[in-house]
């Protein structure tokens, strides 16, 4: 056993074979998305505010919400047409206008019920009712069949084509709280003169 023979190196290629390149594949990282902690605010027992947030001061009352869907803004300008047709006609879009009535057709169940709420909103307001005392037909037992009061009938009469104009300024004054100027309060006690 004498032979001799090469030694090979462990790792070592005879030159002879060919040398073969070790492919490498790129290694993909892997991509570590944050995770987020979930926020936890400390629990608030009822009427319970933070520290740091102002307490809200209590809103002054205000008035008595109007719902009846009458058009205080309105302003009505049926008088200032000198033909007459055309005033009529004016008068009645403006009065549907007035009431929200948008379909230009007379519905006498909204007339009714807004005016109702109309009456019991501004009764009580002295310059709404001076102006219904004022009328011809207030109290002196021409009202109702008892002798009675009969303002809201005369509340209702101030919705006709002659006065109108005058009271929807009235009802608008009285709605913002602010008195019915004299000088309105006269114009319609002598239109309400002419008229009856």
């Amino acid at each position: 056993m004498n032979e001799t023979t090469e030694m090979v190196e462990p790792y070592e290629l005879p030159d002879d074979e060919p040398v073969l390149e070790p492919v490498l594949e790129p290694v993909l990282e892997p991509v570590l998305e944050p995770v987020l902690e979930p926020v936890i605010e400390p629990v608030l027992e009822p009427y319970e505010l933070p520290d740091d947030e102002p307490v809200l001061e209590p809103v002054p009352a205000t008035p008595a919400l109007d719902l009846s869907g009458y058009n205080y803004d309105l302003v009505l300008t049926y008088k200032m047409i000198e033909d007459t047709d055309d005033q009529d006609t004016l008068f009645r879009i403006q009065f549907l206008q007035a009431f929200g009535i948008t379909d230009d057709e007379y519905h006498p169940e909204i007339v009714s019920a807004v005016i109702d709420d109309l009456y019991e909103r501004f009764r009580e307001n002295p310059g709404i009712r001076e102006i219904l005392a004022s009328h011809p037909l207030a109290g002196g037992g021409t009202g109702t069949a008892a002798g009675g009061d009969n303002s809201e009938m005369i509340f209702c009469m101030m919705f006709s084509f002659q006065i109108f104009d005058l009271f929807h300024t009235c009802m608008r004054h009285a709605k913002h709280n602010e008195e019915v100027p004299q000088t309105l309060r006269d114009e319609i006690a002598e239109c309400l003169c002419q008229m009856f």
